[in-house]
């Protein structure tokens, strides 16, 4: 009878010993996966981006675009969509402001040192889109971008109406809509 209790208290002892580790695993399961999920989507408010910089050194703060409407988009110089919605966004940034539209554009190059995005937005003699760099990444990982580019489109409150991942030709039109949408009210 002994051995039977003994045999009984070292299968318990196994037994809660393998309910641990599966709560551990559950555990760290999550801690491990929040970040991926966390970031910037479409109802939240859009985050502050003040570690990026112009050219010039210039800190680019959001708030300063409250009233207008503002298009983000996150792109980097190995990206080959990036370079095709940059015309892009700098076609659709001429005609609205033209129009004088309440509407901004802003470019986040995520590039890992400022001189290399600097090279790559200079091919695109952007006059109405800004360009801004986070070669740290602060903005990038704030936003936690899904591809690149991903684009934001933010209400005069400040709240991601529309967000769209990545760039085919064509898309422009969707952002323009969104844009004009947005402008409207």
């Amino acid at each position: 009878m002994a051995r039977n209790g003994c045999g009984k208290k070292f299968a318990d002892h196994l037994y809660n010993r393998g309910m641990r580790a599966a709560a551990i695993a559950i555990v760290l399961s999550f801690v491990f996966t929040a970040p991926a999920i966390a970031g910037v989507n479409e109802g939240d408010r859009a985050r502050e981006v003040s570690t990026v910089r112009t050219e010039a050194g210039k800190r680019i703060k959001l708030r300063s675009y409250r009233g207008m409407v503002l298009v983000v988009t996150f792109g980097a110089s190995w990206c080959p969509p990036c370079k095709k919605e940059l015309h892009a966004l700098e076609k659709i940034a001429r005609r609205i402001r033209t129009a004088k539209h309440p509407a901004r554009f802003l470019a986040i190059n995520v590039d890992s040192t400022k001189a290399k995005g600097v090279e790559f937005m200079k091919q695109f003699n952007l006059e109405c889109v800004l360009a801004g760099y986070d070669p740290q990444g602060t903005a990038k990982n704030s936003y936690n971008p899904p591809t690149m580019p991903s684009t934001y489109v933010i209400d005069k409150h400040g709240v991601v109406k529309w967000m769209h991942k990545g760039y085919r030709p064509g898309d422009e039109k969707k952002i323009a809509k969104k844009v004009m949408e947005l402008v409207g009210k």
